[in-house]
């Protein structure tokens, strides 16, 4: 008896250590998933810590949508389409292709801007698919020209006229 009664405390310390650890595991299981939810359900745009952030959209015409494109393996990039023609109001909106290659949308870099354009702070630089930057097309009637920054010199170009 007195070694049925040595068992005991051992038995005991066993069912209370699993009773404990299965707890937890379905804790971090639970978490896990919700974790997993969150990140598949839309992905968070890439953040540079030195970029400013972007100026919400106002706009409240038509969306134009422009793709943004890697090709060449990822050395160069395209707009799709690269010219487009709205009205003043409309909004435009730049999505991620792929994830191949970063990509941006750029103003400021770009050259032939009309005289006293200011133009909207430069998007992060975007790297998995579904990203977007969308900006309101509230310029004075004119040609606008961008860039992606990492490609401008591979001819990664758009404009956007903008119509009354």
């Amino acid at each position: 008896m007195t070694r049925d009664l040595m068992k005991l405390p051992a038995i005991a310390l066993l069912a209370l250590a699993a009773a404990c650890g299965g707890g937890d595991e379905q804790a971090a299981s639970t978490d896990t998933a919700a974790q997993g939810t969150e990140t598949a359900a839309a992905p968070a745009p890439a953040t540079d810590a030195s970029a400013p952030a972007p100026a919400p959209a106002t706009g409240s015409g038509t969306v134009h949508d422009v793709k943004m494109v890697t090709t060449q393996n990822g050395a160069a990039g395209q707009f799709e389409p690269a010219a487009i023609t709205v009205k003043r109001g409309d909004r435009i909106r730049w999505t991620m292709a792929d994830g191949t290659a970063p990509h941006n949308v750029s103003f400021s870099l770009a050259q032939g801007n009309p005289a006293g354009f200011t133009p909207p702070a430069d998007s992060p630089l975007y790297t998995t698919a579904g990203q977007n930057f969308e900006v309101p097309a509230d310029w004075a009637p004119g040609t606008y020209n961008y860039v992606c920054m990492p490609h401008a010199g591979m001819g990664m170009r758009g404009t956007i006229t903008v119509t009354e």
